[in-house]
C-alpha cells in the first residue's frame, strides 16, 4: 500500500512539533554554549546567596551561619536584598525563565505518532477503499 500523504503530513507536523517542544525544554545556553547559570544574588559581602529556579521561584537560600548572630531584622534585610538581587538578575537575563519539564507531553507526542498515525493510515486506506468501491458499484 502506497504512503498516504495525509498521514505523512501529519507525521512530519507531529515531529515538528516534538522538536519545537525539545528546544523549549532544553537548558538555556551561555555564550559559550554551557548551561546557564541560574539567577543569583548576593548580600552582606557573599555570606547571604539566594538563586531562582528555571520557574523563577526561590530554589536555594544560603546564611553563613556567623550571621545568625544578627538580629532578625538585620538579617531578614540581608535576605531580602539577596533575593532582589536575584530577580533583578532573573529580569535582566538574555533568556527568558523555562518553561518547565516538558518530556511527558514529548512522550506522549511520541506515543500518538507511533501509534495514531498507523491506525489514521488504515482508516484513511479503508475510507478510500470503500469510496472506490461505491463508485465502481461494487457490494457495499
Amino acid at each position: 500500500m502506497a504512503a498516504d500523504p495525509v498521514s505523512g503530513d501529519f507525521t512530519r507536523m507531529l515531529d515538528a512539533t516534538m522538536q519545537a517542544l525539545g528546544a523549549v525544554s532544553a537548558p538555556a545556553a551561555g555564550a559559550d554554549g554551557e548551561p546557564a547559570a541560574p539567577p543569583a544574588g548576593e548580600a552582606a559581602d557573599g555570606q547571604v546567596r539566594a538563586e531562582l529556579g528555571p520557574d523563577g521561584r526561590l530554589r536555594s537560600l544560603f546564611v553563613e551561619p556567623r550571621l545568625m548572630r544578627l538580629g532578625s531584622e538585620e538579617l531578614t534585610e540581608h535576605i531580602t536584598t539577596a533575593v532582589n538581587a536575584a530577580i533583578d538578575a532573573m529580569r535582566g537575563a538574555t533568556t527568558p525563565p523555562q518553561a518547565g519539564d516538558l518530556s511527558q507531553l514529548r512522550e506522549q507526542l511520541a506515543e500518538v505518532r507511533d501509534t495514531a498515525v498507523p491506525r489514521l493510515g488504515s482508516f484513511l486506506a479503508a475510507l478510500t477503499e470503500a469510496q472506490d468501491r461505491l463508485a465502481r458499484g461494487g457490494p457495499r
